[in-house]
């Protein structure tokens, strides 16, 4: 079942992320990487999935990739999306969402990252982080200088509550 971290491990010379880091060398893929990392799963698992759910084998994906298809995909992993919202100051942004970052207005396309807002376990301050699947960089694969990032959009994920039905209703 799925669940929302709300602590990081921590020392007072650094955190070690709730999330796994999952890249992609697949420049159209990061939105893909990132369902990945949410869902604790492999990107092949989600690129299966994703086809399964009718993308194309190769792509460029952004056509495919919108609100509704990302909702069925983390729907799938056991998350719940919200709808796109606009999000440009990263301390507003919610516990854990896919974030929009090197935004193109014209375009209307950006490239994807996880962020997550979390206590850390030695001191309880909060530590908000970006997990940037197309990072190539080791130092920008994890990062906390979100305001460089400069998110544009992003959509909130969730854990999906699981419900029990009772028999013979």
């Amino acid at each position: 079942m799925a669940t929302l971290p709300t602590t990081v491990n921590s020392t007072s010379a650094g955190f070690q992320p709730a999330f796994k880091y999952v890249g992609t060398s697949d420049r159209h893929a990061c939105a893909l990487a990132s369902i990945a990392i949410i869902a604790s799963a492999s990107f092949d698992d989600v690129r299966i999935q994703a086809e399964n759910l009718g993308m194309p084998k190769t792509g460029p994906y952004y056509q495919w990739i919108d609100a509704d298809f990302i909702a069925k995909l983390l729907a799938h992993f056991g998350w719940v999306a919200t709808v796109w919202k606009e999000g440009s100051i990263a301390a507003n942004l919610p516990d854990l969402c896919m974030a929009l970052v090197d935004y193109d207005v014209d375009w209307e396309v950006g490239r994807f990252v996880v962020i997550h807002k979390a206590k850390t376990t030695h001191d309880a301050k909060i530590i908000q982080y970006a997990i940037d699947p197309a990072a190539k960089e080791l130092k920008q694969q994890i990062r906390t200088d979100l305001n460089v990032l400069k998110p544009a959009w992003y959509i909130g994920v969730h854990p999906m509550n699981k419900t029990t039905v009772k028999a013979g209703k």
